[in-house]
């Protein structure tokens, strides 16, 4: 169950600017309290407290709030009337539904001292049933102005006053007759803290109906529901926080010492564990394929590791893995690694095997699919289109070098096919 500490008022008054001495108006409710403490050590400023929906079985502790003008302790464990004396101020005070038993209300008249009450409510307590109870409360409050919620009548005032030593004698008489002593129960003192032992002992006292347990309606056995629902609403949460964290909130991968051995037959994935914002790019002949990545200007070198393969290329940088595979085989033995002197970046040229120079640009400048792989989406640029690899390799076929000079002819016609018509410009001269 949950204490009231000085964490749990500082975050229940942001609308005080988290001020504690200042503060005038705080709601504690729905936290199943069991005491009440520290709020007339930190709070005595506050003029309205809101506890209701709690455990809370004695009225304690409020004796430094002097300026407190409206207490609701509706919804909790209350059966005595008690320890409201010094709250000078005290106007509207709120019992609804607590346990507050016929012999109750005999400590009433701890509250005479409040001269300023005006409200109260004990609706839904066990003493509401006896049926003296309304005229019994105003004559022993006479400055009342609403019991329940209903005004009280100057007719009804004064029929009470005649009724009140009738209707206390019948109170004690039916006390005595229930084996209570009255007198003994103005001075019984109500323990701050619920025993374990009842509590053990109410817990096996309980009904199996319709499948749940129907326990004996005192204040244990509020008690003991609020803890099972604090545990189920503590196993719920977790639950819900396991299935977030499995979701959303995965391990981070374990740091890489070294760059890990290939096996021959091992399928390359792509894997940018360090999420840098790499670029693949061919460059402008197409010879050599260059990867970027901004790994920092004061990343120290020491701190990367490059392996290039033919159809693959990784690096390790601060034990992060980044794995790109290639679209065209590479020249390991020509590739070389170097460091921007002015922003840091680590820079990958790698030529491409068997390449020579492009024999020609394609018609309207088409896109080549393999240009540019950017790491974040980048848009491809446009460029020369190799004929190359299209091309049946020699020995494959009588007409592969015949196919490749169509080709080169077909790309340097279309070409030619996109300028301007020169011969009908009567300024150049005809060619002799």
């Amino acid at each position: 169950m949950a204490p009231i500490t000085e964490q749990m008022i500082r975050q229940r008054c942001e609308h005080n600017e988290g001020v504690v001495t200042t503060l005038e108006e705080i709601s504690l409710h729905q936290l199943n309290i069991e005491k009440i403490e520290v709020i007339g050590v930190l709070c005595k400023r506050l003029k309205i407290l809101l506890l209701q929906s709690n455990v809370i079985g004695k009225i304690q502790n409020l004796h430094k709030l002097k300026d407190l003008e409206y207490l609701n302790l509706a919804l909790n464990n209350v059966q005595k009337i008690e320890n409201l004396q010094r709250c000078e101020f005290l106007g509207k005070l709120d019992l609804t539904l607590n346990f507050v038993a016929k012999q109750g209300l005999l400590s009433l008249h701890s509250l005479r001292a409040n001269v300023h009450l005006k409200e109260l409510y004990l609706v839904g307590n066990p003493c509401a049933d006896w049926s003296g109870y309304r005229d019994f409360v105003i004559a022993t409050l006479p400055t009342l102005e609403k019991l329940d919620g209903e005004e009280v009548k100057p007719s009804e005032r004064i029929r009470a006053k005649q009724r009140l030593r009738e209707l206390t004698e019948r109170l004690r008489g039916e006390l005595v007759g229930e084996g209570l002593d009255p007198d003994a129960w103005v001075d019984v003192e109500i323990p701050p803290e619920y025993d374990e032992d009842e509590l053990e002992v109410i817990d096996s006292q309980f009904e199996e109906r319709d499948g749940e347990k129907h326990r004996p309606w005192c204040p244990a056995t509020r008690v003991l529901e609020a803890r099972e629902n604090e545990a189920e609403e503590r196993a719920a949460e977790e639950k819900k926080r396991g299935e977030r964290d499995r979701i959303f909130d995965k391990p981070p991968a374990p740091r890489r010492e070294r760059l890990e051995e290939v096996d021959e037959n091992q399928r390359i994935y792509n894997k940018n564990e360090g999420r840098w914002d790499f670029t693949l790019l061919d460059t402008e002949d197409d010879s050599s394929v260059v990867l970027t990545v901004p790994v920092g200007k004061f990343l120290d070198t020491s701190l990367i590791e490059a392996d290039v393969q033919p159809t693959y290329v990784r690096l390790l940088i601060k034990g992060k893995l980044l794995q790109l595979t290639l679209h065209e085989e590479v020249m390991p033995d020509s590739s070389k690694c170097e460091r921007n002197k002015h922003t840091g970046s680590l820079v990958l040229t790698m030529p491409k095997a068997g390449r020579g120079p492009v024999v020609g640009k394609a018609k309207g400048g088409a896109v080549n699919p393999y240009r540019e792989v950017m790491g974040r989406g980048s848009a491809a640029k446009g460029g020369a289109v190799s004929v190359r690899g299209i091309v049946s390799p020699k020995g494959e076929g009588d007409g592969g070098k015949a196919q490749a000079d169509f080709l080169i002819r077909e790309a340097a016609a279309s070409s030619s096919d996109d300028d301007d018509d020169d011969d009908d410009d009567d300024d150049i001269p005809p060619l002799e």
